[in-house]
């Protein structure tokens, strides 16, 4: 069975509901007063009875649709494309569409469950004060590998440059995960913008290249499960949830230590049901629905009251929620000025491409 998790991408062509709730609609297809929303998220990234519950409460129909990787939903507004009310972003992306004018501060007075998020979220270093974002979820970047393959954990960066892996390995194709891992493999700043350091971390990479089967943010978990491959750098939520249905797949955050990353909700600019789009965001911040979430999906809450909500083997599985100790050695990327953003996406294209 096919992993359909928070990277997994489906063509929208062949695009089916999501429990019920979802079908492709465009703008045009309905009056301005029809009350429907427009969802923008990463595919099967939230439960599967948030919407449908949100529908019945309140009478508005939410619109489910998806992206295959941050790089092209962000181009995708970036070229104007509107008529979402309502995205999921991670937290170095909040900066840039927030820079373009995408996004709109979020009215927090209007918000009667923002109290809920745990207070080390409410003034994150790419949101001060939380005013053009809502934290949804938030995982870790690490390894995932198969047991059957590979019997002791991978407890290093550097097992996905191990020659004995050849063809069986793959990176997350994803510049900030990728390029941000060579550097802190370096002993460089995870977030530089040296010239001279990037082109290490390029060069890094492209020793790695011929080492690898792909750059995927949605296949490996799949690939892990049949064996096609056997070590993945990937992100947690993926890999657990395709450890509940095959238990030779595990996860691994490396000894030198790795990447924190947020996921929260923005509103698009020029979202024309501005009301509703509130209304469900208050939903998506009640303790029961972010538990439900957070069940669903194996990610971390940022929801300090439905934590007790959760299920204890997910509050007690470490590579859900780690120990203090191992947050210790979590970074979470900085947002890249234009300049550096721009040196990045260069230094990315150079790896892809030679």
């Amino acid at each position: 069975m096919a992993q359909l998790t928070r990277r997994r991408f489906v063509q929208l062509a062949a695009f089916a509901a999501v429990g019920g709730y979802a079908a492709l609609e465009t703008a045009c297809s309905r009056g301005p007063k029809q009350k429907t929303i427009r969802f923008f998220n990463w595919f099967n990234y939230i439960g599967k009875e948030t919407l449908p519950r949100f529908e019945r409460e309140t009478g508005v129909k939410v619109t489910y649709e998806v992206y295959s990787t941050e790089d092209e939903m962000f181009a995708k507004l970036k070229a104007g494309v509107r008529g979402y009310d309502l995205l999921v972003a991670t937290d170095f992306m909040i900066p840039r569409l927030k820079m373009l004018d995408l996004i709109e501060p979020i009215p927090q007075n209007l918000l009667q469950n923002l109290d809920n998020i745990d207070a080390r979220f409410r003034d994150p270093i790419y949101d001060p004060g939380l005013q053009y974002s809502i934290p949804y979820l938030w995982g870790t970047t690490g390894i995932g590998y198969n047991t059957a393959k590979i019997s002791k954990p991978p407890d290093t960066w550097w097992a996905l440059w191990d020659e004995k892996y050849k063809g069986r390995i793959t990176m997350l194709d994803a510049m900030r995960d990728a390029m941000a891992v060579s550097l802190l493999m370096l002993g460089l700043p995870y977030d530089s913008k040296n010239p001279a350091h990037l082109a290490k971390a390029k060069d890094l990479l492209l020793k790695q290249k011929p080492l690898l089967k792909q750059y995927t943010t949605s296949g490996y978990v799949d690939d892990l499960a049949s064996g096609e491959i056997w070590i993945a750098q990937g992100w947690n939520g993926d890999v657990l949830q395709a450890a509940r249905e095959k238990k030779q797949i595990d996860y691994v955050i490396p000894k030198e230590g790795s990447f924190i990353y947020v996921d929260s909700v923005v509103l698009l600019k020029g979202a024309a049901r501005k009301q509703h789009v509130l209304e469900l965001v208050d939903h998506l911040l009640k303790p029961d629905v972010a538990a439900e979430i957070s069940n669903t999906v194996r990610y971390a809450s940022p929801n300090a009251k439905a934590l007790p909500l959760l299920d204890k083997e997910l509050t007690a599985d470490r590579r859900v929620f780690p120990t203090p100790e191992m947050q210790k050695k979590l970074h979470l990327q900085t947002p890249l000025d234009p300049e550096a953003d721009e040196l990045w996406n260069q230094t990315w294209q150079d790896v892809k491409v030679l």
